[in-house]
This record gives C-alpha cells, sequence and structure tokens, in this order.
C-alpha cells in the first residue's frame, strides 16, 4: 500500500489562500480528494479560520457587486436588497399566510406580513389562489366559492 501524502499546516493554508473558501479549488492545489482536503481544513484552528475569511472574502466581492449594480439603478437588485437588508424598515419578502375554513366556514386568509395583498405581483397572486384551490380541495369546497 501506497504511503498516503501528509501535509503540513502551512501547506494547506497556502492552499486555501485565494480559493475563496471552496473546498475543491483547496483539493484541487493539494492534488487530493475533496474529502481529504476538507478533513485538513477542519484539521486546524488556523485553517478553520483561513477557510472562513475566504467565504467572507467572496461575500464582500459579492454585496460590492451587488452595491455597484444598485447604484447603477438596478430595481430588481435594489428590491432585493430591501428584502434581505431592509426589514427593519418595513421591506419583507416572506408572506405568511393561514387558510381557515376547512370545517364548512368561510374561507379566511390572514396575512402577517408588513405587506398587504395589493401589492403582491402577478406570480405571487396566482401562488396565492393555488394554495387556496388546494385548501378547498382538501376541504372539499369549491376553489371558485372561495374566490367570490
Amino acid at each position: 500500500m501506497a504511503a498516503k501524502n501528509r501535509w503540513k499546516q502551512a501547506q494547506v493554508l497556502r492552499a486555501i489562500k485565494g480559493s475563496g473558501g471552496i473546498v475543491s479549488t483547496v483539493a484541487k492545489r493539494m492534488k487530493c480528494d475533496w474529502r481529504t482536503a476538507n478533513r485538513y481544513v477542519n484539521k486546524w484552528n488556523a485553517t478553520v479560520l483561513a477557510m472562513e475569511n475566504e467565504r467572507e472574502t467572496v461575500l464582500d466581492v459579492c454585496e460590492s457587486t451587488l452595491v455597484r449594480s444598485i447604484t447603477q439603478g438596478d430595481t430588481h437588485s435594489a428590491k432585493w436588497y430591501l428584502t434581505k437588508k431592509g426589514r427593519h424598515r418595513g421591506y419583507d419578502d416572506v408572506q405568511e399566510v393561514s387558510i381557515s375554513g376547512k370545517d364548512g366556514g368561510p374561507l379566511k386568509v390572514e396575512s402577517t406580513s408588513r405587506m398587504d395583498f395589493g401589492q403582491l405581483d402577478a406570480e405571487e397572486l396566482r401562488n396565492l389562489i393555488a394554495l387556496m384551490d388546494k385548501a378547498c380541495i382538501d376541504d372539499g369546497s369549491s376553489a371558485e366559492e372561495a374566490r367570490n
């Protein structure tokens, strides 16, 4: 059986530098398989920290790209950013919906989001209607009744 390659911490740190925190890139640089590279990356605190720093660097690059896109007027990026970073100001991309009416009562839709249903785009509205249709099928009532 051939002797296994043994890497020192300094060698693993060199393989991590500039990898973007991607284990397969580290493995390619170490000329080993992914599992071996991952094991060595997690072997020492210094290598774990180096991988975390690489990933944080990539996040910084992504955020810089996003901000540049927003400052150039990309409204889609601006809306996405607001739903992720502007929640404390009332921007939210999550619609929490509860549906009742299974006991023969009226179908009741409640939104616990800060957005009102008038702000839903066409796709979100179609998804809500599909959800209501499913609730009616499960309930035995007709979807048409629920919409009226």
